[in-house]
């Protein structure tokens, strides 16, 4: 997949007074996967509408003594999981995650019945 060619997500700001969890939730992309801008506040909220599975992967950039930090997978259950697994947050993440211009690469899968969206926590 190129990196470059992903859809960017409109990162979406959470406040105290409250919003929705399904607000702002789009399609993924499936060629070549979403990004969006990360600051250390931001996460990936995953909901799975189908009815299998699906795995999340995150494009870690970073190396540690040389060698590749092993990229993140997160399993998104099928829809109406009986513990709440089919809708997840995942983050907020580091900004370690980021590529070099400060994007986290989350790749889904599968894109029918997904719904995504990034969120920035507020500051404390």
């Amino acid at each position: 997949m190129a990196y470059a060619s992903a859809v960017a997500l409109t990162v979406v700001e959470i406040n105290r007074a409250g919003k929705s969890v399904t607000e702002d939730l789009v399609a993924p992309t499936a060629t070549h996967g979403n990004k969006f801008v990360n600051d250390g506040r931001t996460l990936l909220r995953v909901k799975n509408g189908g009815a299998v599975p699906i795995t999340v992967t995150i494009d870690v950039p970073a190396t540690l003594d040389g060698q590749a930090v092993a990229d993140l997978t997160v399993t998104i259950a099928a829809t109406g999981n009986v513990d709440g697994l089919d809708f997840q947050d995942i983050g907020p993440f580091p900004v370690s995650f980021n590529q070099s211009d400060g994007y986290v690469w989350p790749v889904c899968s599968a894109v029918a019945d997904i719904l995504i969206g990034a969120y920035r926590l507020p500051k404390l």
